[in-house]
């Protein structure tokens, strides 16, 4: 993120996004991974911003977009399938298992 980004609440920045100087993202809006903002950019209220295009809710193209971002292999190191969900999903947990796994014995401080 570069200077003076405004992130509204509720708003999601996925892995490896880059937001470009003075870019918004709404209340409610999506930065999907590997997408880059440019500067002063602005992604309106419950959009989805995927690889320099914003999308409204039930846009016909964005489903398309998203499996073009390569989501599993990008937060987990997942190569999957678009169309085979379940086995996607199945090593997604797998992978989150062993994540949160490894902080079984971590001490709560505060």
């Amino acid at each position: 993120m570069a200077r003076c980004v405004y992130l509204g609440t509720g708003a999601t920045v996925l892995q490896e996004a880059v937001l470009g100087a003075g870019a918004v993202v709404a209340v409610g809006a999506l930065v999907h991974a590997r997408t880059t903002l440019p500067e002063e950019s602005f992604v309106p209220p419950n959009t989805v911003a995927v690889a320099g295009e914003v999308y409204a809710p039930g846009d016909p193209g964005l489903p398309e977009a998203i499996k073009g971002v390569g989501f599993a292999k990008v937060a987990f190191g997942i190569d999957a399938d678009w169309e085979d969900r379940i086995s996607r999903y199945e090593r997604v947990a797998e992978v989150r298992s062993a994540q949160f796994a490894a902080h079984a014995d971590d001490e709560i401080v505060g």
